[in-house]
């Protein structure tokens, strides 16, 4: 896979699985192996948990965007930092009640691991925890 590809495959998830909320996309694009590293939580997921997140994120915030602003790749692995951007008026999420009216801004980056079959197998996340918080009313 050329880094043009990797890139191409990277908005590919972006645009189709978080703007879009396709999640068609992750048969095609994501290993069924798959390993999310999620920095701010301590924890990790695999496939299903990351299509349900979608899922529910994309309820709570049905405007939601995310924004390549730069994507790096050295081999089989890609770096990439986001501007998420959204307003919780949807359903329930993360401890907030329905339709705050919250609008979040946060800046995010994601690791890429690629396989040999072109499918993404492990992604590494960290975002502004802190602001994030302070934005849906949940942290001073």
């Amino acid at each position: 896979m050329t880094p043009d590809e990797f890139r191409a495959r990277a908005r590919r998830i972006t645009e189709e699985l978080f703007n879009q909320g396709d999640l068609a996309v992750l048969d095609e694009l994501v290993d069924p192996a798959y390993v999310q590293y999620l920095a701010a939580e301590d924890r990790t997921t695999g496939v299903t948990e990351l299509a349900q997140f979608v899922t529910e994120m994309r309820r709570a915030f049905p405007d939601l965007r995310a924004h390549t602003e730069q994507q790096v790749v050295e081999g089989d692995t890609l770096a990439q930092r986001l501007t998420v951007t959204g307003t919780h008026s949807g359903a329930a999420f993360a401890g907030l009640p329905a339709a705050t009216g919250a609008r979040l801004r946060v800046n995010l980056v994601d690791i890429y691991r690629v396989g040999p079959a072109g499918r993404f197998t492990q992604r590494w996340t960290l975002w502004d925890e802190h602001t994030l918080r302070v934005q849906l009313g949940l942290a001073s």
